[in-house]
Parts: C-alpha cells; sequence; structure tokens
C-alpha cells in the first residue's frame, strides 16, 4: 500500500499557508529553523541594547540632577559608582554569551567536519 501526501497549500502542523519544502508553514518547516534561530539571537541582543539605553538615559538624568543641585555629590558619585556596577555585570553577561555562541559554533562545525569526513 502506497501513502500518497496530497498538497493543500496548508502547514501539515497547523492553518498557515506552507511555504517550505517540507509543507510547513515558517513557524513549523524545518527548512526556516537556521532563519528562526537567527532572528531570534538579533532579538535576544537587542533586548539587551534597551537595557543599555535605558542605563545611558537615567545616568545623563542623574548627571543633570548633580549639575542642577537637586541630587548631593555624595550620593550622586555612589549612584554612578552603582551604574558602573551594572555596566560590568552587563558587559560580563554579554562576553559569556557571546562565548557561547562561539562555543556552539565550534561545535556545529566540529560535528559537520566528522560527518563529512
Amino acid at each position: 500500500m502506497h501513502e500518497y501526501t496530497v498538497s493543500t497549500g496548508t502547514c501539515l502542523w497547523c492553518r498557515a499557508a506552507a511555504i517550505g519544502s517540507h509543507h510547513g508553514c515558517y513557524h513549523h518547516d524545518p527548512d526556516f529553523a537556521e532563519l528562526r534561530s537567527e532572528r531570534a539571537s538579533k532579538a535576544a541582543k537587542a533586548k539587551g541594547n534597551a537595557e543599555i539605553k535605558q542605563l545611558k538615559t537615567q545616568v545623563r538624568g542623574l548627571i543633570e540632577e548633580i549639575k542642577a543641585g537637586g541630587v548631593d555629590r555624595n550620593v550622586g558619585t555612589a549612584m554612578l559608582q552603582g551604574y558602573r556596577v551594572l555596566h560590568a555585570l552587563i558587559e560580563l553577561e554579554r562576553r559569556i554569551k557571546e562565548t557561547d555562541d562561539l562555543a556552539a559554533e565550534i561545535q556545529s562545525i566540529k560535528d559537520q567536519v566528522e560527518h563529512d569526513y
């Protein structure tokens, strides 16, 4: 007995339009797995950039308040030291993620080379 697949134009996993060679939509077809992963990675990086922008805005505001005399210089100095700690933690987090990403890429290349040879 033979099994025949019929292309109805919809994803095999949901009701979205099928666009991949495996009759799946963008979210389900294996053809798009790498693209989905790349886009998710970019989105995760953008989240970190938003955090940095927020901190920059807060630091600028604090500097203006110190200049205007609204915040005591000693308190302002302590707060700016706190922002330096946050900066160092954000940088550490970025380096760890970058290292993890590179390790995963290296492992992927190793696996591919072992598979090919």
